[in-house]
């Protein structure tokens, strides 16, 4: 059973409740004068010698009202502290008003999430921090139609978390001054209390500067702003407490459980307010029943009656004033409602003498002779004994139970989260940070794992130092780690739950599931503008309903610029103990996430797994830790306002950021490789270059040059600000491969050719949605033939040609999945007749194929840089030859380990790849590969014929700074259809 409130009382309740509403709502003040006092006032220090009495929910109050110019005056702070130590145990409540005027409010996002009172207003900390354990907390703000809307939303928001987190029982009040026009609240009032400042609103204030209004037009213009709202009204200095005890019944109806003014001190008045409170105890509320009261003249008075939780006599209050408010001093005859009482019990609450009278039974409503000679009168009814099916109760049931708002969810967050930070100032971790890089048509991928100290201090980032760096797992030999180009450097403009100038987020409650075992609301947030210079996002926050600290955090990058093409990010929240003791709090410990670049037409994938382990809140040692860092050889980044910088050290031996990221990068490259196709093994020496923004430009390019090998890329991201790309590639090799064929499983050493090609391609693409991009590429290639050394005389070796190539491509990435399809026409220049006279797999109109494939990969990351690869392809031609077919070799679209390049061909074909791979000891890196084709080629007499090919890569640091990579492989399946021999490639890494 709840007795019905105004709904602007549920939304108060809901607001100061730990958690979702429930059934039984605590007690709620329904009136409540409160006296306006400044530091130093005689009432604080009368409280400290007050007999002990009874704390009434309709108990009176002091509200202690500090100007701005007084914020930091000591004196203040110590009245507020002496006020809430003394004011409950003498029965008053204790509440602290400030005005917050013009203040400079930090515009940048990094300065506004670190913003406090103290540093909004110098001195106003101290103040609250003084004031902890105030029962109600009144912040106004004058001369509001002259005032930045978004710097008071912004400054209301972080002032009331802050009291919220110290104070969650306290109500808060927002409080604005009489409007100058014909509304009671200014103007801009409306635009002020909007639902992201409405959640911290606990009572809507207005301060009277004329005298009160008429409580039913005041009632109306709070509900024409936010209906249902409890309110605050604070008036000019009143005559005595019994002026404020008749504002205070007056508005009370009217959903006002607060009205406070200035009085001069006056023991008897504020015994008066005091003893009212003690006959108010319990759960009341207005009653409608009828009651009137007449001087003896006939004059009406005013009188105002108070119904309990239950029962039919309740409390009535004549407070000694007449209609203008005047005190009247004389004989008053009250008249009830009906002959429904047996007697009844007088006050006088200035002095405290008290009687009690019975009431004769009568025909009508009986009428009683008081005298407010000493004061105001209280009036407490006995009703007569009905039987129980006859009794009425006060409260009923509710018919409908309120939902929390996402409004409400967030600002309940922001006060455990103002709670949270009050609790720490600097945090000391262990980041381990890994990158699995996954590039388009690339059948293997890269994961680089950094490791080191991590320091952060609120509203300054982070700072972290490369200790030590793993290559595939294997750690890096050099002293220090490499400055690699930075992945992503951009800052995030705004991050979603900050609490910052700027608003960049809208809210929506999208239900309730649990995260990690924990009740969580979800909200669904979005930007609020569409377009920012720097990363912005839209996703799912999800909040615990225990306490509203947030779990977990699912975001999607929504501006999408340069060569990102998608940014999909989740970031958990795990509890870390305090090292000053305590309940422990919640951080956010571990991120991953998915990033796809759009690089040379293509795409790189790159998936991010983060854990912050050894989390130490306020360790002692963190500037000397820190320090040891900065002084040392180590690489090491800052999160700064421009994004992530290396910090490279100056000639004196500091650190500073630098002016830009790096985007490129030199490596040096050595080693050789070997199949059967060649007659000897090839040796590779060079270069790779890599710049990701060549320019500042945000153009790409590369280029690997091996001696016998050449091949390089360029690329343009944002072809007329559009999100078009364009580029070119080039490849070519000086030396060439041979082709053989097999019958019944035998080498036809008749049929040999020797080959070798160069070519470019120009491409575009466009990515259609964040996951899926499509390419299309125009290319000019050139092949030419040579007779095999065992080529038979009568051998006719084909056409050197131009082979023109169209082709497209669709891309798909998501959730570490990659999908990938093509589809492609060639035309070749010149197609004489080549083989043995009468070779049925020529045709002339052979001069133009077509090829397609479709793949699946997907890589699983395990503990301990262990790592399974997966990926199935599907490819097929049509009208193509020997050499239009697809072709296996160990490396490439259609890699088949340990196959010669050219010695096996297929008109279509699935492939199935696997690996697994992991570290042996801590320095080498030892991976198991298998590849199996099905095959199908009508020439060669092969129908979904088995071919599989196991191999073994292992990968170890090397000298001077460098990392060895040595992989071999053999067919294992096939090998009865003449598919014999090894691979065998050496490759050596240096970073420049």
């Amino acid at each position: 059973m709840g007795r019905a409130r105004p709904a602007g009382l549920a939304l108060l309740l809901a607001l100061t409740a730990a958690g979702p509403a429930e059934a039984e709502a605590p007690r709620a003040p329904f009136v409540g004068p409160w006296v306006v006092v400044g530091p130093g006032d005689s009432r604080i220090a009368a409280l400290a010698s007050a007999p002990a009495a009874p704390l009434s929910p309709n108990a009176p109050g002091l509200l202690l009202r500090v100007g701005p110019s007084a914020f930091g005056d000591p004196g203040a702070g110590r009245s507020a502290g002496a006020l809430v130590a003394a004011a409950r145990s003498a029965g008053w409540r204790a509440g602290l008003a400030v005005d917050l005027p013009d203040t400079d409010v930090p515009r940048k996002p990094r300065e506004d999430e670190v913003a406090t009172p103290e540093a909004l207003y110098p001195g106003l900390g101290r103040l609250l921090t003084a004031a902890t354990g105030a029962d109600l907390f009144v912040l106004g703000f004058p001369k509001l139609e002259e005032e930045d809307l978004p710097a008071r939303r912004f400054v209301f928001r972080k002032i009331a978390s802050f009291i919220r987190a110290a104070n969650p029982a306290a109500r808060i009040a927002l409080v604005v001054n009489t409007g100058s026009g014909v509304g009671l609240f200014p103007a801009v009032t409306r635009d002020l209390l909007r639902d992201d400042v409405a959640a911290y609103v606990d009572l809507l204030g207005l301060q009277a500067e004329a005298g009160p209004p008429v409580p039913k037009t005041l009632r109306a213009a709070a509900d024409d702003l936010s209906e249902g709202r409890p309110l605050l009204l604070v008036t000019p200095p009143q005559r005595d407490a019994a002026s404020l005890l008749d504002l205070a019944a007056r508005f009370a109806p009217q959903g006002v459980p607060a009205v406070a003014a200035p009085l001069e001190p006056d023991v008897n008045g504020d015994a008066a307010l005091l003893r009212f409170g003690q006959l108010l105890t319990g759960d009341f509320g207005p009653d409608a029943r009828s009651v009137s009261a007449r001087t003896k003249e006939g004059s009406p008075l005013p009188a105002y009656r108070f119904l309990a939780k239950s029962g039919l006599g309740g409390v009535v209050l004549l407070p000694g004033t007449d209609g203008s408010g005047a005190p009247f001093r004389g004989e008053v005859a009250l008249t009830l409602d009906a002959d429904a009482y047996a007697a009844f019990e007088v006050t006088e609450l200035s002095t405290g003498r008290s009687g009690r009278f019975g009431i004769p039974r009568s025909r009508g409503a009986p009428t009683l002779t008081l005298s407010t000679a000493s004061g105001p009168l209280a009036v407490v009814l006995v009703a007569r004994e009905r039987p129980p099916a006859e009794l009425q109760q006060a409260r009923v049931s509710a018919t409908a139970s309120r939902g929390i708002t996402a409004e409400e969810i967030i600002a309940g967050h922001q006060t455990w989260r103002a709670a949270r930070d009050a609790r720490w100032k600097r945090l000391a971790a262990r980041d381990t940070t890994s990158w699995r890089i996954r590039i388009a048509e690339v059948n293997r991928s890269l994961e680089l794992t950094i490791s080191g100290s991590f320091f952060f201090e609120p509203g300054k980032g982070y700072d972290w130092a490369w200790e030590e760096a793993f290559f595939d797992g294997v750690r890096w030999p050099g002293r220090t780690v490499p400055k690699l180009p930075l992945l992503q450097p951009e800052r995030v403009s705004e991050l979603p739950l900050e609490l910052t100038f700027g608003d960049a987020y809208r809210y929506r409650l999208d239900g309730e599931v649990e995260v990690r075992g924990v009740p969580c609301w979800r909200l669904a947030f979005d930007p609020v503008a569409e377009f920012s210079e720097k990363p912005i996002y839209e996703g799912d926050v999800f909040i615990s309903r225990a306490d509203y600290s947030v779990i977990r955090v699912r975001a999607r990058q929504k501006n999408l610029s340069g060569d990102v093409q998608s940014a999909d990010e989740t970031t958990d929240f795990e509890e870390v103990a305090p090292s000053a003791g305590g309940p422990a709090m919640r951080f956010p410990v571990h991120v991953t996430g998915q990033t796809i670049f759009r690089t040379f037409s293509r795409t790189t994938v790159i998936e991010r797994d983060t854990h912050l382990t050894d989390v130490v809140l306020d360790p002692p040692d963190f500037g000397e830790r820190r320090t040891r860092a900065l002084t040392s050889n180590d690489v090491m980044v800052r999160d700064t306002e421009k994004g992530i910088r290396y910090l490279e050290k100056t000639k004196e031996g500091e650190r500073r950021p630098a002016d830009h990221p790096k985007s490129s990068q030199l490596f040096g490259l050595a080693g050789t490789y070997y199949d059967s196709s060649l007659s000897s093994p090839l040796p590779l020496l060079g270069v790779y270059y890599i710049d990701l923004d060549v320019g500042k430009s945000g153009d790409q390019t590369q280029i690997f040059f091996g001696g016998v090998l050449l091949a390089g890329s360029w690329n343009r991201t944002s072809v007329f600000g559009t999100k078009l790309e364009a580029g070119g590639d080039v490849f070519g090799i000086a030396v060439r491969g041979t082709d053989t064929t097999f019958q019944g499983g035998e080498k036809v050493e008749a049929e040999q050719v020797k080959t070798r090609s160069f070519g470019f391609n120009l491409n575009l693409a466009y990515p259609i949605v964040p996951h899926l991009k499509v390419a299309v590429a125009a290319g000019l290639g050139h092949r030419d033939f040579a007779e095999g050394d065992n080529a038979s005389p009568d051998f006719a070796v084909p056409s050197s040609h131009w082979l023109t190539r169209l082709e497209g491509r669709l891309t798909l990435d998501l959730a570490g999945y990659a999908l990938s399809g093509r589809y492609g026409w060639n035309r070749r220049s010149r197609w004489d007749p080549w083989g043995f006279p009468g070779n049925p797999d020529y045709a002339p109109e052979k001069d133009a194929y077509r090829t397609w494939g479709v793949t699946l990969a997907k890589d699983f990351a395990l503990p301990k840089f262990q790592r399974i690869q997966a990926s199935a392809t599907w490819a097929g031609t049509w009208n193509a030859d020997r050499f239009s077919k697809i072709t296996f070799g160990s490396f490439g679209g259609n890699s088949l380990i340990g196959f010669s390049a050219g010695s096996l061909r297929a008109e279509r074909t699935v492939i199935l790849r696997g690996s697994y791979g992991l570290m042996v000891g801590s320095l080498f890196r030892l991976s198991a590969e298998y590849d199996h084709a099905f095959v199908w080629d009508a020439p060669s007499g092969y129908s979904a014929t088995s071919f599989g090919g196991a191999g073994i890569n292992g990968q170890l640091p090397g000298p001077w700074s460098t990392l060895v990579q040595l992989s071999t492989g053999l067919p294992v399946v096939g090998r009865e259809k003449g598919q014999r021999g090894f691979f065998l490639s050496l490759g050596i890494l240096k970073f420049f």
